[in-house]
């Protein structure tokens, strides 16, 4: 054979072997995306096939604008121990001039993301946020004509795009779907694992647009599918909407369906934002089919609609959103007013699993972020300004140097001992390190998270074998520093049943006790490491009041396996 003959087999035997290597890449399944998956009311989401928590928190609105912030705010989200940042992708910054699409600020927040091992939930601030459309490009606001305002009762124009616009719409589409097909190009990695959709939608000022078309569209006819949708589900409607809905041959339109008062104004404008959320949520999951959601402003402290946001996703309002938006998975509570448990009770619906993507950021968020993927199996718990939270006690979020350990050791730091850092940073490492065991136990009742507060200093609960748990206030026991003062701090605490009469507790400031003829068998304080129980000191004698109860003290996180049995 000539050297020629060989060269031109060579030659082909590689062609055939690219052709057959591409042929292969061809038919693999597509690469998974982010996905959510649901079970019950409850539902965790599924990042590059493994199932997660957001243990997380949201930046400020401006805080991811430039590149000098994003490399400093990660580096400290990723030793606070979070594994989720949700960060602003804004409008204004994307499409800077009209058609014109500029990515750097998404391509900082990946990328930093990735150098600080976070996941990332991205909030597009674009027609609306917080109500206004301030965050929409420059080209847009001037462009009234083209891209017109809402409307208040007499006719003046307020800083809200009309939901009900076309123009608006389009605009606002093309910018998000981009976004989404960029990310389906970009981000291979799944760094970006959920999409909020605008930002607290709802009107300001007054309970709907009071333009032309919309009171010509109030005074038509209800849409067929939303009353389909409301008599179909009649018997699971929120009691709200079960009394105000009114269907029958008489009553067609918006005023006779749900009565003509602001709060049936109300109901139209829910109506024409979740309708308009649907289009731009439906349309971008044809590109990239990514868990998308809503956030809300709550209507709370006596407020009517419109002196609160008028529309949002609120909780009487759910039946609207669901019926208009389906592409929505999700609708999220952001909490920044009194009464924890009963908001949260609000949105931990059977077809509604909860996520608080916002909650003002104070010191007892980590008792709230027990309590929530305890008792609730929240999917997520990220408090607003979270780069603004100190690592350490006593410290400020810009000293971020009085540990001299790369940032990998900083994460790993305290194991066993959490005693130096903050309140939440502590809790998020213990949760952190938990969290396949609370994955497996969501919605099940070997789980359960209890918060006490001033108001409510005990609690009891059943467990799966039959035994009862009082959860008490550990200041109850009269000898910790502030035990004699009027108010006591929020204490909470995680508990998940391994085995039978075998349990982990996470928390601060809690005792356990358990009735007369059941004893304590064991008590260790532990870790988790590589999935398995690292004991870090056995527990007896004063720490358990000789067998008494299990303690974890105001102002220390720890993490106890304890078992009990019965010596009746």
């Amino acid at each position: 054979m000539s050297d020629k003959t060989k060269i031109l087999e060579m030659k082909t035997l590689k062609t055939l072997f690219l052709a057959i290597s591409a042929s292969l890449f061809m038919i693999q399944p597509a690469m998974a995306q982010p996905r959510l998956q649901k079970a019950g009311n409850t539902a965790h989401l599924v990042v590059n096939n493994q199932p997660m928590l957001m243990i997380g928190g949201e930046l400020g609105n401006s805080s991811a604008s430039s590149l000098k912030d994003v490399q400093r705010h990660f580096a400290h989200l990723h030793r606070l121990g979070l594994n989720t940042v949700l960060a602003p992708v804004t409008w204004e910054l994307i499409e800077p001039v009209e058609g014109k699409f500029d990515m750097s600020s998404l391509d900082n927040i990946l990328a930093e993301a990735r150098e600080n091992d976070l996941k990332v939930v991205m909030l597009w601030f674009g027609a609306w946020k917080n109500s206004m459309s301030c965050y929409a490009p420059e080209w847009f606001k001037r462009d009234v004509k083209r891209f017109p305002r809402a409307h208040t009762l007499d006719g003046k124009a307020v800083e809200e795009a009309s939901s009900l616009s076309r123009n608006v719409l389009e605009a606002d589409k093309r910018a998000f779907c981009h976004i989404l097909q960029y990310l389906k190009e970009n981000d291979q990695q799944q760094t970006v694992i959920m999409m909020q959709v605008e930002n607290e939608i709802g009107m300001i000022e007054v309970p709907r647009d009071y333009s032309a078309d919309a009171t010509r569209l109030y005074n038509s006819e209800v849409p067929k599918s939303l009353t389909d949708y409301l008599q179909r589900n009649q018997k699971q409607l929120h009691p709200y909407m079960a009394q105000r809905f009114k269907m029958d041959k008489q009553h067609k339109t918006w005023p006779q369906v749900f009565g003509n008062d602001p709060y049936a104004e109300e109901i139209f404008q829910t109506w024409t934002y979740a309708s308009y959320v649907e289009e731009v949520a439906k349309t971008g999951r044809k590109i990239y089919d990514i868990p998308m959601y809503v956030n809300v402003a709550l209507n709370s402290r006596n407020r009517t609609p419109g002196q609160y946001p008028s529309g949002g996703p609120l909780a009487h309002l759910i039946d609207i959103w669901h019926a208009a938006a389906p592409s929505i998975d999700v609708l999220g509570v952001d909490i920044y007013d009194k009464g924890f448990a009963d908001w949260t009770s609000k949105y931990h619906l059977p077809n509604n699993p909860l996520f608080i993507p916002e909650i003002r950021l104070e010191d007892k968020d980590a008792m709230y972020a027990l309590y929530a993927f305890g008792h609730h199996s929240a999917m997520g718990f990220c408090p607003f300004s979270i780069e603004d939270y100190p690592l350490y006690q006593n410290a400020t979020s810009n000293n971020l140097k009085e540990l001299d350990l790369s940032k990998d050791d900083q994460l790993n730091a305290f194991t066993s001992s959490t005693e130096n850092l903050s309140p939440l940073a502590s809790c998020y490492r213990l949760l952190r390190q938990a969290e396949p065991l609370i994955i497996e136990r969501q919605g099940s009742k070997n789980m359960e998270g209890i918060l006490l507060t001033n108001e409510e200093r005990e609690k009891a609960f059943t467990t799966p074998d039959g035994i009862q748990l009082t959860v008490k206030h550990s200041y109850s026991l009269g000898w910790e520093p502030g035990a004699k003062e009027a108010n006591w701090p929020e204490a909470a605490c995680l508990i998940l049943r391994l085995d039978k009469e075998d349990y982990l507790v996470i928390g601060s400031g809690v005792v356990i006790t358990y009735p007369k003829g059941i004893g304590l068998a064991k008590c260790e304080e532990v870790s988790i490491r590589d999935g398995k129980l690292q004991v870090e000191r056995t527990l007896n004698g004063d720490q358990t009041h000789q067998g008494r109860h299990i303690r974890i003290p105001v102002g220390h996180f720890q993490m106890q396996h304890f078992r009990i049995y019965n010596y009746k």
